[in-house]
């Protein structure tokens, strides 16, 4: 069992990601701006709680979908608002949306818009940690990445040279409109992963201590330098592949049952059977809500990048 202190934190930032990816959807509806977005609902808990596991020197890649992981490793919430706005203060000045996302001083070494390129990303970033450190990478991506050529030549490679990577694949049994049972013969993708002399784990986004315990548990594997560990995460998709995107082709419960699937109201619903502490949750809530909304306000009120600030940061300097 988890601690209450522990519990409380996955709540605390599994709501402020909720929270922020709801005032984006929102702004997009109110044409208070334009941008891609890809809505994390349901998925929360996980980069919250891989948020938790992360210490200081522990380098992150993750996918187009990454405001859960940005928010859950310590990223400014107010600089992503500012980023898929367009503005100068964005994390990457306002010029690279949610794929080109880069917060070195949080440990994320880079987003990427291509399917399964984040996985030779982290293989490289392993081989780069110093030496003599118990660092290691976070990658994140979902199942469509495991039907790339990337994925295998990058399991290939972290099995043989015992890489220190945490390949975390968020399995939503869709890549993009596909189901995966259409695209890939064996859907079991940690047994798939494990011939490739992977530790490779499974566990579900809707039961959050075990979430926790299994995230953690395989943190602590590659930690201790018994090499990379694969851990496939079951987690449905509330929502379409992007924001305004059709759900036709997905077979979601009815709204009225749709509680039952979402791992953020499961883990409020077992906190307050646990600790009967409604009113605690509530103020939680109340200032995350006030908190974000000062922080999206003052995003669509910054300033645009300048003409001259087109190419800065394109290329770097050659001493």
């Amino acid at each position: 069992m988890l601690t209450k202190d522990t519990f409380l934190k996955l709540y605390k930032a599994s709501f402020l990601i909720r929270a922020v990816d709801k005032k984006i959807e929102d702004g997009l509806r109110n044409n208070d701006f334009f941008a891609l977005h890809y809505p994390v609902k349901g998925q929360e808990l996980i980069s919250a709680s891989l948020g938790v596991n992360k210490q200081h020197g522990d380098k992150v890649i993750s996918t187009y979908r990454c405001l859960g992981d940005l928010i859950g490793f310590g990223g400014s919430y107010y600089e992503y608002f500012a980023e898929i706005m367009g503005r100068k203060e964005g994390i990457s000045g306002g010029k690279g949306g949610c794929m080109h996302l880069c917060s070195p001083e949080n440990g994320l070494l880079a987003t990427t818009g291509i399917v399964g390129g984040g996985l030779a990303i982290a293989c490289g970033a392993a081989l780069a940690l110093p030496v003599n450190t118990d660092n290691i990478v976070f990658v994140t991506f979902g199942d469509g990445a495991t039907t790339t050529g990337a994925y295998h030549e990058s399991m290939n490679l972290a099995g043989l040279w015992q890489l220190p990577v945490l390949f975390v694949c968020i399995n939503n049994n869709y890549a993009l409109h596909t189901r995966l049972s259409r695209i890939t013969a064996n859907t079991s993708l940690h047994t798939k992963t494990a011939s490739y002399g992977i530790h490779a784990f499974h566990t579900e986004v809707r039961t959050p201590d075990m979430l926790h315990t299994t995230i953690s548990e395989c943190a602590e594997y590659v930690r201790s330098g018994r090499g990379p560990a694969f851990l496939e995460i079951s987690s449905p998709r509330l929502h379409g592949h992007m924001a305004g995107s059709s759900t036709e082709y997905m077979e979601l419960p009815p709204e009225i049952e749709m509680d039952q699937v979402d791992s953020l109201v499961i883990l409020r619903r077992k906190i307050v059977s646990l600790y009967n502490n409604e009113s605690e949750l509530l103020d939680i809530e109340h200032l995350t809500l006030r908190e974000v909304s000062s922080a999206y306000d003052k995003a669509l009120n910054a300033p645009f990048p300048r003409a001259q600030d087109l190419l800065s940061e394109v290329t770097g300097n050659i001493e």
